[in-house]
């Protein structure tokens, strides 16, 4: 018998199970004491950043890791190990004052280490390594542990169309759209595509047991419905509508055909609401009378997104079955903050029933222009009747905000508010079961025009987050986008709140 094979199939037996049963491990794993060989060890004062594997090696990772603890104080880094984005910022955004940013690793998509292939058995999606040699996890983690920090292995997995001709086969096993058209969006109910995601889990815990402490994984992907009602995360084509989505389907008593009809129909009402072409009963009553109608579309789109939701279980059961003190979380796309139809599918009570921590991204100066842009779609679909002004009352007490006005937080951004309403309504939601780890916007890009980060407006951030009560913060987005002056200031201002907490 191969005993290897025979391990990785147990393994993705109990990450099945965990998903089937409603996350029965992690109820196990928060209902231990914390000494028990079961319980999630997380870092007190969590503070962490991310950063891409190209920087290691353009600034050199001793002296990036200083910078990190020098002036961060940082003590942990979500270090990408996979991505499916640019791995470089040249050209995109105007450079900090550090590194030299050549393109070591220039290619979109891939892995950033070595990967054993009997973790990938039972999937046909093998060869997705990057072109670079580097290896993130053997070059860095150790050099991190010696210093008293920790390695968590970043998997990160928006769609990217270059994805179908950088990784053999992946084609296969996209998403096809309700018109038959394949997308650039890997289909969440692919058993192939499932069995390289928990692959990928197993060959960082048990490739790498001494060096990953832990795992972030993250995908800023919505349901068709919300694809279709649109912001700055919206993915390409009403999916999905694969073999194994619509056999699912129809083992729900869900028709495949009417639901296709719905989707059709209100595609076409915003595709009229593009050309201005307002229907006699107006554009929201005509959307709800669709859904009435077609009660299939909310039902499709909830089958998406509850396959969304197990798949992220069953990695979770995945890494407890193999490392249950590590923790494991999940990123969770700023569209959580912004949309009512994306929180009420992706809520923080669903997802704490099956993770360690939360990392939310509330970026409060960039998610001025974004939670603007997100308005404006709304005011172009489901709300075309309103113009984005109009909207804006309703909708902030609809979201619990007290904000700017349009004009204004398209401009200046957002208040340090934001970070701590979210952070207060994530603890709610979860009971506080879980780590919540608020994100501190530190040169996140944005549109010309709009406020930049300060030093003072980093530490009023990050005095936000700990006060309304995070377990962490997590310096954000990325280290190579940081302007060192700020980096230091997010360090100083934790280390007076650590210094006030200990006294």
């Amino acid at each position: 018998m191969n005993l290897d094979i025979s391990r990785r199939r147990f393994v993705q037996l109990l990450g099945a199970l965990s998903a089937a049963a409603g996350l029965q491990s992690k109820a196990q794993v928060k209902a231990v004491r914390p000494e028990s060989p079961l319980a999630t060890v997380n870092r007190k004062n969590l503070v962490a950043t991310q950063v891409k594997a190209y920087a290691w090696q353009d600034e050199g990772i001793d002296k990036l890791l200083d910078n990190l603890q020098q002036k961060g104080n940082i003590n942990t880094v979500f270090a990408f190990t996979f991505l499916s984005e640019p791995t470089d910022v040249s050209g995109r955004i105007p450079l900090p004052d550090h590194g030299t940013y050549s393109k070591a690793n220039p290619e979109i998509g891939g892995a950033f280490y070595d990967y054993d292939l009997k973790y990938f058995q039972n999937t046909t999606l093998r060869d997705f390594h990057a072109s670079s040699k580097f290896n993130v996890i053997s070059e860095v983690a150790p050099k991190m542990k010696a210093r008293g920090m920790d390695f968590f292995a970043w998997d990160y997995n928006n769609t990217n169309a270059n994805m179908m001709r950088l990784i053999p086969g992946f084609t296969e096993i996209s998403e096809i759209d309700v018109y038959g058209r394949r997308t650039d969006s890997a289909c969440w109910n692919h058993p192939n595509y499932r069995a390289q995601l928990t692959g990928r889990i197993e060959s960082y815990l048990s490739g790498y047991p001494n060096e990953v402490a832990g795992i972030i994984w993250g995908c800023e992907r919505m349901g068709p419905l919300d694809n279709m009602i649109g912001g700055g995360w919206a993915t390409t084509g009403i999916s999905c509508f694969c073999p194994y989505c619509r056999a699912k389907a129809r083992a729900r008593d869900i028709s495949v055909e009417r639901a296709r009809r719905g989707f059709i129909k209100l595609d076409e009402l915003f595709q009229a609401a593009s050309r201005q072409q307002r229907p006699a009963d107006g554009y929201f009553v005509v959307f709800w009378r669709i859904l009435l109608d077609y009660p299939e579309v909310l039902a499709w789109h909830m089958l998406w997104n509850e396959s969304y939701h197990e798949v992220r279980s069953e990695l979770y059961g995945t890494a407890k079955s193999i490392a249950p003190r590590k923790p494991f979380g999940f990123h969770m796309v700023q569209n959580i903050t912004f949309s009512p139809f994306y929180s009420a599918v992706d809520n923080y009570a669903k997802v704490k029933d099956y993770t360690d921590f939360v990392k939310i991204a509330t970026y409060n100066n960039a998610g001025g222009g974004r939670m603007a842009s997100f308005l404006k779609r709304l005011c172009s679909t489901v709300f075309a009747d309103a113009t984005p002004p109009d909207l804006l009352p309703l909708y902030y007490k609809m979201m619990g905000y007290d904000e700017k006005s349009y004009d204004e937080i398209e401009h200046n951004g957002l208040s340090v508010d934001y970070i701590a309403r979210e952070t207060k309504r994530a603890i709610a939601d979860t009971a506080h079961s879980i780590q919540i780890y608020s994100s501190v916007d530190i040169d996140v890009p944005l549109q010309p025009g709009q406020r930049k980060s300060t030093p003072e407006g980093v530490e009023a951030e990050v005095n936000a987050a700990f006060a309304a009560g995070a377990d962490g913060i997590v310096l954000s987005r990325e280290y190579t986008e940081m302007w060192l002056a700020n980096l230091a200031a997010a360090g100083e201002a934790s280390r007076k709140i650590f210094a006030r907490s200990t006294a």
